[in-house]
């Protein structure tokens, strides 16, 4: 099987990376959009040094130095409290980032990413950055891994990265595509079809990846994966509508799975203890919902719109951590101002969510 994040007919952005922050005289950030990816892996000072520079072993480029110094910042760090023991810790990223260059980038993209939400002047030398970085990440990771094969000597990494580049990818979309609703969608999908290669990935070394220092990490996702019936009643109105509505067999089938699936998610947050939200629940559904459910959501059913709506009732529970922020509310509010009145009894649930007063 090919594993390839994005698509070959994607352009590669390839970021001639300053050395300074914009507005300093030796500043300046290129994108150059490349028909197809075509980096080699090759040591460590060509990966971080410009195309059209001569070749200095002993350049420093200042931004990522930056970026990996921010990923011990109290902010970024702020994901890993002792009560969320479900979260794996930045030292495991770097340590293996350190051997690993298409996980190094990608690490410095998650840091360029947050960078681009915690300092609103330099949003955009941030966010360029960071899909630059992540670009080459995967450009790097479908060079070394042209066929998916999950060994001893590589699952750690290669779960690492897929399930990093999933989480970007859809924290990106909540935080930086928020003109319209139909923009969030685009990317929103597109997201979903991307972690779809992160599944793939999971499930090759899911049988090893419990036995190694992530183990204890990853309880809650095995609790996942071994669901059995849901039992919440977050979604019985979700329910009510699908088996309404004058819609196809298949499309019936792709909203009642998306349905089981998200209760199942909201199941799993309510059994967990404490009120924190548990990030990897959050990311749970994204993940696993079909592509048919995917499809339609892309077409704008209204349907399909309502149970995002109330998947963003868990986004909007953790909108206090840095991964989420308000994507949720603006999910919820854009789809309640895009369907009509015939909708609307379908969206109590997602609108009174927002008046909840959880802390996250």
């Amino acid at each position: 099987m090919r594993c390839s994040f994005l698509g070959r007919d994607l352009p590669y952005i390839v970021p001639d990376f300053s050395h300074s922050h914009p507005g300093t005289p030796a500043s300046s950030t290129v994108l150059t959009a490349v028909p197809t990816p075509t980096p080699t892996p090759t040591p460590w000072p060509e990966h971080v040094t410009s195309n059209r520079e001569r070749l200095d072993p002993y350049s420093v480029n200042m931004t990522h130095l930056e970026l990996f110094n921010n990923l011990f910042s109290s902010e970024f760090l702020s994901l890993e409290k002792s009560e969320r023991s479900d979260v794996i810790p930045t030292t495991i990223y770097i340590k293996h980032a350190l051997t690993t260059p298409y996980l190094m980038y990608q690490v410095l993209a998650a840091s360029a990413f947050q960078l681009s939400i915690r300092t609103p002047k330099l949003r955009k030398f941030y966010r360029e950055h960071a899909t630059g970085l992540q670009n080459r990440a995967i450009s790097l990771f479908n060079e070394s891994n042209p066929v998916l094969e999950v060994s001893p000597t590589n699952y750690v990494q290669m779960f690492l990265f897929s399930s990093l580049v999933g989480v970007h990818l859809l924290c990106d979309t909540l935080h930086h595509e928020k003109d319209s609703l139909e923009g969030f969608i685009d990317s929103f999908t597109q997201c979903l079809n991307v972690n779809r290669g992160v599944l793939a990935v999971v499930n090759q070394c899911k049988h090893l990846l419990h036995e190694i220092e992530l183990g204890p990490h990853l309880r809650m996702s095995k609790v996942l994966v071994q669901w059995t019936d849901a039992s919440g009643s977050e979604c019985d109105a979700l329910q009510d509508l699908i088996i309404a509505a004058d819609i196809s067999p298949s499309s019936r089938k792709a909203y009642q799975d998306a349905v089981l699936h998200l209760q199942r998610v909201f199941d799993a947050q309510r059994a967990a203890s404490g009120n924190e939200i548990r990030i990897p629940v959050v990311f749970a559904w994204p993940i696993i919902v079909s592509p048919d459910y995917v499809d339609l959501l892309r077409q704008r059913q209204a349907e399909a719109l309502v149970i995002l709506a109330h998947y963003a009732v868990m986004l909007h529970r953790g909108r206090n951590l840095w991964l989420f922020g308000q994507g949720g509310r603006f999910l919820i509010e854009s789809i309640c101002e895009s369907l009509d009145l015939t909708w609307q009894q379908w969206l109590e649930f997602p609108k009174a969510a927002l008046l909840e007063d959880l802390t996250a």
